[in-house]
C-alpha cells in the first residue's frame, strides 16, 4: 500500500535528519521496538496514538508523518502584540516606559 510507503520513508528520513535511531524513539515514546521495525519495513502504519508520540518526539507534524502536505514543523500563531505603541499619545509612552523600567530596576535590587 502507497500509504505504509510514504509513512516509513518519512519516519526514515526523519530518523536520519534527527540522527537517531529507532532504538531512540523507542526510548523516548514508549512504543516497542519491534513495533518500530514493523513501520520501518512498511509493514504497518501506527494508531493515532502512537503517530502522535512519534511526532512529538521527532518534532514534526502527525500529518507530515503520514505522507499529506502539510508542514513537517509544527507552527505556532504569530501573538499579536499586547499594546500597539503607535496609538499611544507621547505622554502615555513616556509613562508606560517608565513602568516598564521601574520594573526591571525592582528586579535588579
Amino acid at each position: 500500500m502507497e500509504e505504509f510507503y510514504i509513512f516509513k520513508n518519512r519516519l526514515q528520513e526523519t530518523l536520519e535528519l534527527r540522527s537517531m535511531t529507532a532504538a531512540d524513539l523507542a526510548k523516548l515514546t514508549g512504543i516497542q521496538k519491534s513495533s518500530l521495525s514493523r513501520y520501518l519495513r512498511g509493514q504497518n502504519i501506527p494508531r493515532g496514538t502512537a503517530i502522535a508520540k512519534m511526532a512529538a518526539a521527532l518534532d514534526v507534524t502527525p500529518s507530515w508523518l503520514l505522507g499529506y502536505d502539510s508542514p513537517i514543523k509544527p507552527t505556532l500563531p504569530t501573538p499579536k502584540p499586547l499594546i500597539d505603541m503607535d496609538k499611544l499619545t507621547r505622554t502615555n509612552k513616556a509613562r508606560l516606559l517608565a513602568y516598564y523600567q521601574a520594573l526591571l530596576d525592582s528586579q535588579e535590587k
